[in-house]
């Protein structure tokens, strides 16, 4: 019922006049928002794409980046995007009992991740971090962290 709500919305903005933003486009689209960061929503698909893949998309900040992106397993990166002047945002998939977790660039600097639950799996989360404008081409070591503060590895086995 949202969702025709939500797509009504979005007709009645058009015509209007007003144009719906992306965050109305992607509800309507059957996008779920996950979570936010540095000034940017993750967005992940409801349903998989025709080939089986659940796409990501990112408003705000870093609007530009991930496109394209899919939801990846545990320790498989999602998307590396940017190194522009605005920043640069890196996402991974997560264990289910990930709370948190740091990436270490390319140049020894750490970065804390945010950990995202996904509506429709509750095997998997996406973590999500950003770094500073031109700071690292990538990353080099993955790990997560737990309620329990256990450490767990890029494949989510404890260290």
């Amino acid at each position: 019922m949202s969702s025709k709500i939500t797509v009504g919305v979005v007709v009645l903005s058009v015509l209007a006049g007003c144009a719906p933003s992306q965050e109305d486009e992607l509800a309507a689209a059957n996008f779920h928002n996950v979570g936010t960061l540095d000034e940017s929503s993750v967005w992940l698909s409801g349903e998989p794409n025709r080939d089986g893949d659940y796409e990501i998309k990112v408003t705000g900040k870093f609007h530009d980046y991930c496109n394209g992106a899919v939801l990846a397993p545990v320790g498989i990166q999602i998307c590396n995007g940017g190194e522009l002047d605005g920043g640069a945002l890196f996402m991974i998939g997560a264990p289910a009992s990930a709370t948190g977790g740091t990436l270490t660039m390319m140049n020894g600097v750490v970065i804390e991740l945010s950990i995202f639950d996904l509506p429709q799996n509750d095997d998997l989360k996406i973590a999500a971090g950003s770094a500073p404008a031109r700071s690292a081409a990538g990353f080099y070591s993955v790990r997560f962290t737990t309620s329990s503060g256990e450490i767990l590895n890029r494949e989510g086995k404890s260290q």
